[in-house]
């Protein structure tokens, strides 16, 4: 950002400050569930040695009086960062006092400064939706659109049978106002609206949802990192204008408790006698009147409210890469630019993401040890061995995967039985490629150093995502398997969801922490992530199988479905989130 730029921003923060500062005034007059305690923070992150609260409230907590806030977020991946955000933006909840706390650097975001041949292993498809949910709370803004590849269309196809299906995000903009199954199908209950106006600040950072659905590819592919720069950025911009948002990186959780001072009051004679504790390793003590979990799979958050997570680990490993493609080895027009490549396996499917300048992600799911041999494999072979995954036969690279040695090194020469058993192929079917010609991925060419890395896969979901002051979002509500990349977005649409709901209960005079509160949250949440965990979960199952009967069967419907453009059409706009549950942006 240049000099220039930052100060214009700072003319328009101290511009806006003025009016925002009377408005937060007169709402924490009005509002009895506000605390007195109220300073405003410093523009700074704050860990185990720093402060991010006024003097005196750190100074009690240390000496074991908690400091009161009215909602604390931990983790401060994404999710956490990205409630922090619209939490700030709202007109009601940005009075609020906020804690973000996080084990890891969050201000190592800040310096985020990519190479052009460059990209991080951990990539995101964001749907349109989440685009715009991140426009609204004004992190797109600040992200580098260099870095955003967008994705126009997707080919998906049988490793065994070889039928396709094929997606074109131009036909998902048609019909946009037609009546949807899957809007009912995978929709939460219902209930009254709730106007976006009454969220936000500022009328400008409502954009139309009807423009970005004429415009809008199937997905946005950018690094983690860049969504997390603009997040952080975005953070630092609202506690410029006087937000109350305290953020404890390097910084983590010892223990939750609850409070067990019956009847105790704060400054404001509020009862905070069930406000949850959170002890600090720095020694500091938080108590909220809302504790979010935004903490992961693992989240102690959710053991501390003994919420069960119900799900199952898969006997598989994903692997993800950064890899080098020569573009102009695809059959698809426009050289495959923009286009997703996925492929089902026996063990699992193997998809490679567009990025820009060349680039690619790749993300693998197979077997534990075939991904660990994959770690290890010399780059050549590695590259070989991911362009047979997108074109050889199942059997063909089930050869070439045994022939991998305990210490990572091929046994065989991978190139040469590619080229050899491909010209058999062709032979036997007189010097026409198997199958019928379709488009074909680019070829890799090579793979970034240290980018290769693999994890288990698993499936998880939380019999509930509320419990009396608190509530889970994200990953430690609900886990799901990678080959639908809507991990991010269900996150991201809880996050909105949830703010939402937050920002009607301070507008209503409600207790935020109060179950009653957050019922709503869970109800518009919890059917539409176990529907998609269902719908993802029985897909794996579906095509890690090489069973005669069930091939042909899954192929008959995957035929079916490509040659019905309505369903597909519904599918791809549910996918991209145009299809917006009933009950999307209500409380």
């Amino acid at each position: 950002m240049t000099a220039g730029t930052l100060s214009h921003l700072a003319a328009a923060v101290r511009t806006k400050a003025s009016t925002a500062s009377a408005a937060r005034a007169a709402f924490r007059a009005s509002s009895p569930f506000i605390s007195a305690q109220r300073a405003t923070s410093t523009v700074r992150f704050s860990s185990s040695s720093q402060s991010g609260s006024a003097g005196n409230d750190a100074s009690n907590s240390l000496n074991g009086t908690p400091e009161q806030y009215d909602v604390v977020i931990v983790g401060g991946g994404i999710a956490g960062s990205a409630l922090a955000c619209a939490l700030a933006s709202g007109r009601a909840s940005g009075t609020q006092k906020i804690a973000l706390i996080e084990a890891f650097d969050l201000s190592g975001h800040m310096q985020w400064s990519p190479k052009p041949d460059q990209y991080s292993n951990r990539v995101s498809s964001l749907t349109p939706r989440s685009v715009l949910f991140l426009k609204q709370i004004g992190v797109w803004s600040e992200l580098d659109l260099s870095r955003v590849a967008p994705c126009e269309g997707m080919q998906v196809w049988d490793g065994v049978s070889g039928a396709r299906i094929t997606f074109d995000g131009a036909d998902a903009k048609k019909d946009s106002t037609r009546s949807s199954f899957l809007r009912q199908v995978f929709s939460g209950a219902s209930s009254t609206p709730a106007s976006s106006a009454e969220f936000f600040d500022d009328q400008q950072q409502q954009p139309d949802f009807s423009k970005e659905q004429e415009s809008s590819p199937l997905a946005y592919m950018t690094e983690n990192l860049h969504v997390q720069y603009g997040l952080q950025k975005q953070i630092l911009a609202h506690k410029a204008r006087g937000i109350q948002l305290d953020i404890f990186e390097r910084t983590k959780v010892q223990d939750i408790s609850s409070n067990t001072s019956s009847g105790q009051e704060s400054d404001a004679s509020v009862d905070i006698s069930d406000w949850p504790v959170i002890q600090l390793d720095n020694g500091r003590k938080l108590q909220t009147r809302l504790l979010v979990g935004a903490d992961g799979v693992n989240s102690p958050v959710r053991t501390f409210a003994k919420i069960e997570s119900l799900g199952w680990d898969y006997s598989q490993f994903g692997l993800v890469a950064t890899l080098q493609i020569d573009p102009s080895t695809s059959t698809a027009p426009d050289q495959g630019k923009g286009i997703a490549w996925q492929r089902f396996l026996p063990t699992g499917p193997i998809a490679m993401l567009p990025l820009n300048n060349g680039f690619a992600s790749l993300v693998w799911s197979t077997t534990p040890k075939i991904a660990q041999d994959l770690k290890k494999l010399p780059a050549k072979e590695f590259c070989a061995l991911v362009n047979a995954a997108f074109n050889a036969s199942p059997a063909e690279l089930e050869y070439l995967c045994k022939n991998i040695g305990p210490d990572g090194q091929p046994l065989v020469d991978f190139q040469s039985e590619i080229e050899w058993r491909a010209s058999v192929q062709d032979a036997e079917k007189g010097g026409i490629n198997r199958g019928r010609e379709d488009y074909k991925a680019p070829k890799v060419v090579d793979v970034q150093e240290n980018t290769r890395a693999p994890f288990p896969l698993r499936m998880r979901n939380s019999n509930s995502y509320v419990e009396d002051r608190v509530v889970l979002v994200g990953d430690a509500a609900h886990t799901v398997h990678p080959l639908a990349g809507q991990g991010l977005n269900q996150g991201l649409a809880d996050v909105e969801c949830l703010a939402r709901v937050i920002e009607q209960g301070l507008l209503s005079g409600s207790d935020i922490g109060n179950i009653h509160s957050l019922t709503p949250y869970s109800s518009e949440r919890f059917f539409p992530n176990l529907a998609m965990l269902g719908t993802v979960d029985k897909l794996s199952k579906l095509y890690n199988t090489d069973f005669g009967p069930v091939v042909w069967a899954r192929s008959l419907g995957l035929t079916a479905v490509d040659n019905m453009g309505p369903i597909k059409t519904e599918i791809m706009r549910f996918a991209m989130g145009l299809e917006e549950p009933t009950s999307s942006r209500r409380v």
